[in-house]
């Protein structure tokens, strides 16, 4: 959830640059420094914020510090290096230049997460070959793949979500790519 939040907070302020910059284009400097600021205050909120007692939230709650305070903040320093900071740019030019960045740190911390912390979430009846397998196919899937899933998934659970609350029938649960790995390394290895 948090995750979301904070890429909502994020393409909201860089909506507001847009926006602006629609009236004209703006300092790719400005945009930057724009960004970083927007980043940074996420980092701050997202490291201040109570851990929560919820595996899954707090799961996402770690995923999105890796985004926001780890990953980001050298993406955007590069990209304030990828041009003269007084070259004047679109505003949606350059917030794709951002969203690009955010998915490739979004899959990046999928494939860290994944890695580091693959025991918290093995099933218990898991083989061993769980956590090789899994890391395995994460690390085999582009960047767009787990991008691509990740919206899936969220838009799916936001789907169900508003359905239960009002009281309509819910959609199906989609099988994600991420869900179909799970269910592919916990069968058991073939018998050598």
């Amino acid at each position: 959830m948090s995750r979301t939040l904070g890429l909502i907070a994020l393409v909201s302020a860089l909506a507001t640059v847009s926006a602006a910059a629609q009236q004209a284009d703006l300092p790719y400097g400005d945009l930057v420094a724009a960004a970083g600021e927007q980043i940074a205050n996420q980092c701050v909120r997202l490291l201040d914020a109570p851990a929560s007692t919820n595996e899954l939230a707090e799961r996402a709650a770690e995923m999105s510090k890796a985004v926001f305070c780890d990953c980001m903040p050298p993406a955007i320093a590069d990209l304030g290096r990828a041009r003269s900071p007084t070259a004047l740019i679109d505003g949606d030019e350059f917030g794709a230049l951002v969203l690009r960045e955010f998915d490739v740190c979004g899959a990046r911390a999928v494939r860290e997460t994944t890695r580091r912390d693959c025991a918290k979430f093995t099933p218990a009846n898991a083989p061993a070959t769980y956590c090789a397998c899994f890391s395995a196919a994460v690390d085999a899937l582009s960047d767009e793949e787990i991008v691509a899933d990740s919206i899936a998934s969220r838009d799916n659970l936001e789907q169900r979500a508003d359905a239960r609350r009002k009281q309509a029938e819910e959609p199906p649960l989609q099988l994600t790519l991420l869900a179909r790995i799970d269910t592919e390394c916990l069968q058991a290895p073939p018998a050598q």
